[in-house]
């Protein structure tokens, strides 16, 4: 009897589970369940199909597909899929041209599971580890998750309504004209949120005050309306009437797209925004200078630099300067808090309008702890230290929130009901019957809201499985089923817009291994960065051979001392300070990898001959012969050798591995050399996960969705979005080429030199619109600039070649999808005239294709030590 699986669970399982399961269904001894399944990846399907049989027509694959679960939309992929083995159609070239015909619905949890999934890949592609139980430590660590933990789930809240545009006109707190600029797309007035009205009345009454609402909350119209509407009961008012400070010109830029949107809506309105940052060019600030704008939008440190510039003064010491707001308040602490204090005291001094200037402050997170009343009194003191004015705990506007689902709570057993009934299929999934649904009461109470002090507030986010392990003991249903349906739910609710929630992902960087100084069987491994262990057992940082995966420690040996102390695994490529300690590498010893009479293994460059003593050591490499020492697991050298562990010790840098026998320069850095449990730094995490996200969406949507599927990646600073753009730029600049080129050696089978670079060119299907900076379309430019372009190609597909340029990217040859064989070398080899010109007694005697094959090996170790 066949075993019922559901796919929504399978498809998000290790590959080998899928592995498992598809041996079941090619025996037919499992039946697969699609219920909630939209669709799935290419590759989700191959690894299915594995243990299928080919030949298997559509009857058969029906067997163990329970196709009266199957949606629409999986139930044309599939289709597709079973043409596409038996050659019905032809297949699709690569996976990122794959085209769902799907109803552009994302399953986010899917989905991230793929994105993790690809991530994890990159990652252990590096990590090359020898020793065995190192190995399934490791892994069993990243199967916990220990890298990407669970996703949190946050709902989307909303917020208490408050009073449309034309109702605040009728109760005069808005001017008439308000209502011309602020409406919808749809001719229809704006709805404001309660905070945000709450804002505009506390501006009419010419008081002071902080919004400290979420993000997405509209924060920026609770000082946007107010401004608007005083310059449109003073249509005649000339000169700045607000100055609108941000910590970040990329906030700035967003602010003046947001405001124009507004001013578009009034043709010839007489309120002008402009920009003044470091951005704008010196014509268009001595515009602004001879003719300023209404509202000013700059950052606190073009402001500073406007009060100490008198040809700027217009700008801070305009009579009728009225608003002063500062956006994102929770930036401004410490230091740079009390530089912008000071600042804004000096530019309450220089305005000629000090008395009557309003101070706003917007901030989304300022104070978490206490009561309500006791957050809005921490706010208060801090705006008020940092305005100089007083603000009142009653003008701290937080949010007020509201549920959006209005049922009444569900008992006990409508939960278990609610969850055990299968729930409505797709086309049966509406947003009445989402609201009315007892679960969605319970999930926004749960992942949501809850009540403090009469008032609703955002729960902390947590995790589905932590959301579904507290359903389970209220319902004392299994947590695997509350786990299915609360995914399904929460889909549902995202689909319907009757509960949108967003999905948290925090990924960190590998770190290292540590491990003690014991024998492999006994040693303790975490990856938790602490300095001892139980019984005062050191744990040293463990980092691994690029070539091989050999393992060694990190160490600081203090020979004086006679003790080995563990070495921060992040500077490897720094210098110590003290003299008398000399950082190095321990990796513990095991029969036939090194022994004190093994020198001969070491490179001759290494060694000078005498009469005397014959093979010696010279004096820059004597030092880097490995040192037997046996050493306690708290760190001490010990003499005895019935204590302690048996280990070879190495200074820094790395100049070869006692495994493998790879040789290194001094030059190299040793991270070149040696890796963590990550090679991978921030930038290419960055760029990895956003290259992946954006493929996999546009595998998930079709049309303009798949076109407009984008992602946005914000940084700390300029300096480091810089950074991140070169690196995403130089990431995808060398994925094309290497796709062209392998596109090319598949299409060929083999390339000369001589047509590398043409055939090259050919397959990156490019023109030159795309490179030339003067493209040209007859004789002679179009010839020169084709011809510049093939050099410069030639020239980057052997740079991509040499060895170590990208650790984290290795190249074609790297990865082992291209093999490059020496033109005439097999000849050479079988050519006996030339082996008796350069005798070698060995080489004379071999075959013609044991000299190949040794002179391949040779090749191979001098491209090494290159």
């Amino acid at each position: 009897m066949a075993i019922t699986v559901k796919l929504n669970e399978l498809i998000q399982q290790p590959e080998n589970a899928i592995l498992s399961i598809s041996t079941l269904l090619g025996q037919k001894l499992a039946l697969l369940d699609c219920s909630g399944v939209v669709a799935v990846t290419p590759e989700q399907l191959t690894l299915l199909f594995t243990a299928i049989p080919e030949t298997w027509q559509s009857t058969e694959i029906k067997e163990v597909f329970d196709f009266s679960t199957i949606t629409p939309t999986f139930n044309h992929q599939l289709q597709d899929w079973i043409n596409q083995r038996l050659g019905y159609i032809q297949p699709q070239t690569s996976i990122t041209d794959y085209e769902l015909t799907s109803t552009n619905d994302l399953d986010i949890f899917n989905f991230r599971n793929e994105v993790i999934g690809d991530y994890r890949r990159y990652i252990e592609s590096f990590l090359k580890i020898r020793d065995r139980k190192v190995k399934e430590f490791v892994d069993v660590e990243l199967d916990k998750g220990q890298l990407w933990t669970d996703p949190l789930v946050q709902l989307n809240p909303s917020y208490k309504k408050g009073a449309t545009v034309k109702e605040l006109v009728q109760q005069q707190t808005l001017h008439p004209d308000c209502e011309k600029y602020f409406y919808k797309k749809d001719g229809t007035p704006f709805t404001f949120h309660y905070h945000q009205k709450q804002a505009f009345e506390t501006a009419q009454r010419q008081e002071p005050y902080v919004v400290t609402t979420g993000t997405g909350s509209g924060k920026s119209m609770t000082y946007v309306v107010p401004i608007f509407n005083d310059l449109l009961r003073h249509p005649d008012i000339s000169g700045v009437r607000a100055i609108l400070v941000y910590p970040m010109n990329a906030l700035i830029n967003s602010q003046k797209e947001e405001l124009d949107k507004f001013l578009r809506q009034v043709p010839n309105t007489h309120i002008r925004v402009e920009k003044y940052t470091g951005q704008e060019s010196l014509t268009k600030k001595t515009e602004i200078q001879n003719n300023p704008p209404h509202i000013l939008l700059t950052n606190y440190v073009m402001l500073e630099l406007m009060l100490s510039r008198t040809h700027e003064n217009k700008l801070v010491e305009s009579p009728n300067l009225k608003f002063l707001v500062l956006d994102e308040l929770h930036t401004y602490r410490g230091r740079q808090g009390a530089d912008v204090a000071i600042l804004i005291r000096k530019l309450r001094q220089r305005s000629k309008s000090n008395d009557e200037l309003l101070c706003i402050g917007t901030s989304a997170t300022m104070s978490t702890v206490g009561s309500r009343e006791q957050r809005r009194q921490v706010v208060a003191d801090v705006a008020s230290k940092l305005f100089g004015v007083e603000i009142k705990p009653s003008n701290v506007i937080d949010e007020t929130l509201e549920r959006s689902i209005q049922r009444a709570e569900p008992t006990i057993e409508q939960l278990c009901q609610g969850i055990s009934a299968s729930l409505p299929t797709e086309l049966e999934q509406t947003l009445t019957e989402f609201r009315n649904h007892s679960l969605s009461y319970w999930i926004e109470m749960n992942f949501g809201l809850e009540e403090r002090e009469g008032h609703l507030v955002r729960r902390q986010p947590i995790s589905l499985e932590t959301g579904a392990t507290k359903l389970a003991e209220q319902t004392q249903l299994l947590e695997e089923t509350c786990l299915t349906v609360l995914k399904q739910m929460f889909l549902w609710g995202s689909k319907t817009n009757g509960l949108a929630f967003r999905l948290h992902q925090f990924i960190s960087q590998g770190g290292s291994v540590y491990a003690t100084i014991e024998n492999r069987d006994k040693r303790h491994l975490t990856l938790e960065g602490q300095y001892t262990t139980t019984d005062n057992r050191l744990l040293y940082p463990l980092v691994f051979c690029r070539e091989c995966g050999q393992d060694y420690y990190v160490v600081r040996y203090d020979a004086d001392k006679h003790i080995i102390l563990p070495q921060l695994p992040t500077a490897l490529d720094i210098s110590p300070d003290d003299a008398d300690i000399t950082e190095g590498y321990l990796t513990l010893d095991e029969p036939e990898l090194w022994d004190t009479s093994d020198e001969d293994r070491l490179p001759d460059s290494w060694f000078s001959e005498t009469k005397k003593k014959g093979r010696v050591a010279k004096k820059d490499f004597a030092r880097f012969i490995p040192r037997k020492l046996q050493i306690l697991p708290n760190g001490k050298v010990t003499s005895s050798l019935l204590q302690g562990t048996t280990c070879w010790f190495i200074p820094k840098p790395f100049l070869t591995c006692l495994n493998c026998g790879v040789l290194h320069d001094k030059k190299r850095n040793e991270f070149a050399k040696l890796s963590r449990l990550s090679s991978e730094g921030r930038s290419t995490a960055t760029t990895l996960l956003c290259l992946s996200t954006t493929s996999r969406l546009k595998q998930v949507f079709t049309g303009e969705k798949a076109k407009a599927a984008k992602i946005l990646s914000f940084t700390d600073n300029r300096q480091d979005a810089s950074l991140q753009a070169g690196h995403f730029n130089d990431f995808v600049q060398t994925s094309f080429l290497r796709a062209a080129l392998l596109g090319a050696i598949q299409a060929k089978g083999q390339l000369t030199h001589s047509e590398l670079a043409s055939v090259v060119v050919q397959y990156m299907g490019i023109t030159q619109n795309d490179y030339a900076k003067q493209p040209a379309e007859f004789s002679g430019g179009k010839r020169r600039n084709e011809e510049a372009f093939r050099k410069l190609i030639e020239y980057r597909l052997y740079e991509d070649l040499r060895r170590g340029w990208r650790i984290v990217q290795p190249n074609l040859k790297q990865c082992g999808l291209l093999v490059i064989e020496y033109n005439g070398l097999q000849e050479d080899c079988a050519d006996n005239n030339l082996w008796q010109k350069h005798r070698h007694p060995l080489l004379l005697q071999a075959t013609p294709q044991q000299r190949f094959v040794i002179t391949q090996a040779a090749i191979l170790i001098l491209k090494k030590i290159r």
